[in-house]
């Protein structure tokens, strides 16, 4: 299987990239770093500068080198592979510059950008899911399915749900922390148990 290495270098040097802005600012960086927020958005666990500004980018890039190499090698349609390796760059930029913005300017709301991140993710699936020339032929094996499935039907109800999702989440970031917290885990349990149900109520 051919691995398409434009896009692979691309991405990866995406999700690099904040290095470089963190390299910039390293001098006046504090000497530990918040990288992880409670429900209120109050910083509750730190790590030093270095490993925030260099390990975590290289650990994102990894990830996405195996998303890639998962994507290339299940053959997925070029539209629909570009979206599936857009979101760990798109990650890793947005939150990784959030937490040096607010390691900048502590006023800065990371877990306010970060649900907005998230709405924005579900809602680009959810416009994206009906559309065979991103994904080609549509693959229910996941889901355990035989035959006698109305798929465009399933596909349909699953990016509805995942739009609505998105919203809500995207909404609710601008009103409260902890509100849109427990909508993104709610979601979360919904959009990984709601194809089981949409495939037995649209069996043909």
């Amino acid at each position: 299987m051919k691995v398409d290495k434009k896009s692979l270098f691309l991405s990866v040097g995406i999700c690099l990239l904040p290095i470089l802005i963190g390299v910039y600012y390293f001098n006046v960086l504090p000497e530990q770093i918040a990288v992880h927020f409670n429900a209120k958005g109050e910083p509750d666990n730190f790590v030093s500068k270095t490993y925030a500004i260099i390990d975590i980018p290289i650990f994102l890039a990894i990830v996405q080198v195996i998303i890639s190499l998962v994507v290339d090698f299940d053959k997925t349609p070029k539209k629909g592979a570009i979206i599936i390796k857009g979101i760990i760059p798109l990650i890793s930029v947005i939150v990784q510059g959030g937490l040096i913005a607010y390691a900048l300017d502590n006023n800065f709301n990371v877990t306010q950008l970060t649900i907005f991140v998230i709405g924005i993710v579900f809602i680009i699936l959810g416009n994206y899911l009906p559309k065979k020339e991103f994904w080609g032929k549509y693959n229910f094996n996941l889901f355990g399915l035989e035959k006698g499935v109305n798929e465009k039907k399933v596909i349909r109800a699953y990016a509805l749900h995942m739009t609505f999702s998105g919203v809500a989440i995207f909404i609710s970031g601008f009103f409260s922390s902890v509100v849109a917290l427990v909508l993104i885990v709610i979601f979360a349990i919904t959009s990984t148990l709601l194809p089981f149900y949409l495939v037995k109520k649209y069996k043909d």
